[in-house]
C-alpha cells in the first residue's frame, strides 16, 4: 500500500507529504552535512529584514531632524544608518555566496547519496516499474543547475520568511496610517497570489510536453558529439534525417515556448493591473492625508516606503508559496526515492549455501512483468558441477531467468532452490559472492585496470591474480604491449591517456573479471557476441577449463557453447520445450535443430567450410525494459 501510494505521487498523484515536511527534510539533510549553514541562514534573515526597514525610516529621521533644525545630528544619524546599510548588506551578499557554494556542495552529496541509495533497493525499481519513475524524476530535479530541487527547497523557505517578517513589520507601520489600508493592500494582494497560483497550474499543465522536448534535445546533443555514430551518419547518408529531425523538435519547442510565454504575459499584464490599482488607491490617499495634515511630512517617506515594500511583499510572500509549492512536487519524488525500501542485509549464511559443486533448483517459479507473465509454475533442475547451455527465441526469458537465479529479481511465486536453499532467505551479499556473471551489458569504468577487474580499491586488488584472469581471457599480451598496468586508467573518459578497447577486446575484459572473481557458479549472459566464431570457440574452451567440477550456465544465441554443454535447454514462452544434448535434440528434429541449421547456414560457405567473418544472428532475445 506504501509503495502504490508512492508511485501514485510519481505518476502525478497527490504528494504524500506537505511543503514543511519536505522543507524540514532538506534543511536537516543540510545541517546534517554542514551545521555552520544554520548559522550563515539566521544571519542573512536578520540582514534582509534589517536593509528595507532601515530604508524606509531614513528618509523619516532626515526630514524630523531638519524640521526640529537638527541638521548636524541628522547627517550623523543618517551617516550611522547609511554605515549600518552597507555593512548589513555587504555581510548579507558575503554570506550569501558561501551559503551558494556549500548549496553546491550539498547538491553534489544529495546527488551522490541518491545513487548509493540506488545501489541498496531491489534491483526492479532499477529496471520497471513505477518506482523506476520515481527514480528517474528524482534524478531529473536535481539535474538543473540553480533550479534544482535542493536549492528551491533550500533557498525558497527562507525567502518566504523574510517577506513575511518584512509584511509584519510594514504592516505595523501602515496599521497607524488606516487599518483599512492594510486590508485594501492585502486584498489586491491576495488577488495577484491567485494570479501566480492560475500561471503555475498552466506550467504544471505543461511540465510534462517539455520533459518530453527535454529529451529530445538532450538526445540531439549527444548524438551530434558521439564520435561512435560518426561513421553511421557518413555511410548511411543521414545528415538530412538528422536535419531534419533536428527541425522538427525545435520546433514544436518554440512552438511550445510560444504557448507557456502567452499564458505568462496574459498572468503577469493582469498582475501589473492589479499592482497599478493597488498602489494607485494607497498613494491617492496618503498625498490626501497629507494635504489634509493628517500626516506628518516626516512621515510621508516612512508610509510612502512601506506602501511600496507592502506590494512587494506580499507578492513576494504569493510568489514564495507559490513556487515553494511547485518545487515540492520535485522534492516529493527525490524523498520517496531516498525513502524507497532497502535490500535487508546481516543473518546466518547456512553452510550448505556454499557446498560446491552448486545444485540450482526452480520450483514452482512465476513471474511477470507489470501485466506480462514471462513465467508461469516454471521449473527447473541443475545439477551439481552440470554445464547448461540456455536457448531460445526472442522475448523467451533467458536473461530474465539468470536475473531470478542471481536474486536480481524476485519471483511472484515459488522458490529459486541452491543446494536445497531457498535464496529468499540469504543475505544478498552472500547470494552476489556465489555467482561470476558476465552479462550481455556491462561497464568498464575509468578506473585503475585493478580496480576494474577485482571491482575493489586497488590496494586490495591481488595483482598476480588479476594478471592471471586476463591471461586466460586472451588479453595479457596485448595489455602489456600497450604498456599497461594495474594502476593504468580505463577508457578515456576520464582520462586521455587511458586504456580503449575494441568490442571483442571488452567482452574479454569482462570475462577476465569474472574470472578474478572465480564464484562458484559461473554464468555467461550472451558474453562472446562481438567475437569472431574462432574467438568465441576459444574462449568457451577457456570456459569449459575452468568450469570443470564448477556449475555454468551459458546464454548464446551462436552455436559455440552447445558443443561443450552436457545438457541444452531450449526456452520458448517462458517453458522449456526442449531439452538434452546436441545430438539428442538434432535427432528430434525439433526447434533447436531447426535454429541450428539456420546459424550453420551463417557459419559454413557453399562447399561447407566454416567462414571466420562475424555474422549477425537471426535471432536473439533483446534486453526487456
Amino acid at each position: 500500500m506504501k509503495e502504490a501510494k508512492k508511485a501514485k505521487t510519481a505518476s502525478g498523484g497527490k504528494p504524500g507529504h506537505s511543503v514543511l515536511s519536505n522543507v524540514l527534510y532538506f534543511q536537516k539533510y543540510l545541517y546534517r552535512e554542514f551545521p555552520i549553514m544554520a548559522v550563515y541562514n539566521m544571519v542573512i534573515v536578520v540582514g534582509r529584514c534589517l536593509a528595507p526597514l532601515l530604508a524606509i525610516l531614513v528618509p523619516g529621521i532626515l526630514l524630523a531632524m531638519v524640521e526640529r533644525g537638527e541638521l548636524l545630528w541628522g547627517l550623523l544619524a543618517i551617516g550611522l544608518m547609511g554605515a549600518a546599510m552597507i555593512a548589513c548588506d555587504a555581510l548579507t551578499q558575503g554570506l550569501s555566496m558561501k551559503r551558494y557554494f556549500y548549496e553546491n556542495v550539498f547538491r553534489s552529496i544529495l546527488l551522490s547519496d541518491a545513487v548509493l541509495k540506488q545501489t541498496r533497493c531491489l534491483y526492479k525499481y532499477v529496471e520497471y516499474g513505477e518506482e523506476k519513475k520515481i527514480t528517474k524524476r528524482a534524478y531529473q530535479s536535481m539535474d538543473r543547475g540553480d533550479g534544482s530541487v535542493t536549492y528551491r527547497m533550500l533557498d525558497y523557505p527562507w525567502d518566504l520568511l523574510v517577506n513575511v517578517i518584512v509584511f509584519c513589520l510594514y504592516s505595523t507601520a501602515l496599521y497607524t496610517l488606516k487599518p483599512w489600508v492594510v486590508a485594501v493592500l492585502l486584498l489586491f494582494s491576495l488577488a495577484n497570489y491567485g494570479i501566480s497560483q492560475m500561471r503555475n497550474k498552466w506550467q504544471l499543465a505543461l511540465r510534462d510536453s517539455f520533459a518530453q522536448s527535454n529529451k529530445e534535445i538532450q538526445y540531439l546533443n549527444r548524438a551530434f558529439r558521439d564520435s561512435g555514430i560518426a561513421k553511421d551518419i557518413r555511410i548511411f547518408a543521414m545528415n538530412d534525417w538528422l536535419m531534419a529531425f533536428r527541425s522538427k523538435v525545435f520546433r514544436e519547442r518554440v512552438h511550445l515556448e510560444k504557448k507557456n510565454n502567452r499564458k505568462l504575459f496574459l498572468a503577469e499584464c493582469l498582475s501589473l493591473l492589479l499592482t497599478v490599482l493597488r498602489n494607485g488607491l494607497a498613494y491617492g490617499y496618503l498625498l490626501y492625508s497629507c494635504f489634509q495634515g493628517e500626516v506628518a511630512i516626516a512621515a510621508f517617506p516612512v508610509y510612502f516606503g512601506a506602501i511600496t515594500g507592502f506590494s512587494g511583499f506580499v507578492t513576494g510572500i504569493a510568489k514564495s508559496y507559490s513556487d515553494l509549492r511547485l518545487a515540492n512536487a520535485d522534492a516529493e519524488c527525490f524523498r520517496q526515492h531516498m525513502e524507497l525500501p532497502e535490500i535487508k542485509e546481516g543473518g546466518k549464511v547456512p553452510e550448505a549455501l556454499l557446498r560446491q559443486p552448486v545444485g540450482i533448483e526452480f520450483r514452482d517459479v512465476s513471474f511477470s512483468f507489470g501485466e506480462k507473465k514471462v513465467y508461469d509454475h516454471f521449473n527447473l533442475k541443475i545439477d551439481p558441477g552440470e554445464k547448461v547451455a540456455l536457448l531460445g527465441i526472442n522475448g523467451a526469458g533467458k536473461t530474465t531467468l539468470i536475473k531470478l537465479l542471481c536474486g536480481l529479481y524476485e519471483p511472484d511465486q515459488g522458490n529459486i532452490l541452491i543446494n536445497g536453499v531457498d535464496i529468499a532467505t540469504v543475505p544478498k551479499r552472500a547470494l552476489y559472492d556465489l555467482f561470476s556473471v558476465v552479462f550481455q551489458e556491462a561497464t568498464i569504468f575509468p578506473y585503475p585496470m585493478g580496480c576494474n577487474l577485482s571491482m575493489k580499491r586497488l590496494q586490495d586488488t591481488d595483482e598476480e591474480r588479476a594478471w592471471n584472469a586476463l591471461e586466460r581471457a586472451g588479453l595479457k599480451g596485448l595489455l602489456q604491449e600497450r604498456g599497461a598496468k594495474m594502476d593504468s586508467f580505463m577508457t578515456k573518459q576520464a582520462f586521455s591517456d587511458g586504456v580503449e578497447l575494441s568490442g571483442g577486446q571488452r567482452q574479454r575484459f569482462l570475462l577476465a573479471r569474472a574470472l578474478y572473481k572465480d564464484g562458484h557458479i559461473l554464468i555467461l549472459d550472451e558474453p562472446t557476441s562481438a567475437l569472431d566464431p574462432i574467438a568465441e570457440s576459444e574462449i568457451y574452451q577457456e570456459y569449459v577449463n575452468i568450469s570443470n567440477g564448477r556449475t555454468s550456465v551459458f546464454v548464446s544465441h551462436r552455436l559455440a557453447s552447445t558443443r561443450f554443454s552436457d545438457r541444452i535447454l531450449f526456452l520458448e514462452k517462458g517453458r522449456v520445450v526442449e531439452e538434452g544434448t546436441h545430438e539428442e535434440l538434432m535427432e528430434r528434429g525439433g526447434s533447436y535443430a531447426h535454429m541450428f541449421q539456420v546459424q550453420a547456414h551463417y557459419y559454413q560457405s557453399g562447399d561447407g567450410e566454416e567462414q571466420t567473418g562475424e555474422t549477425e544472428p537471426v535471432w536473439e532475445e533483446q534486453a526487456l525494459e
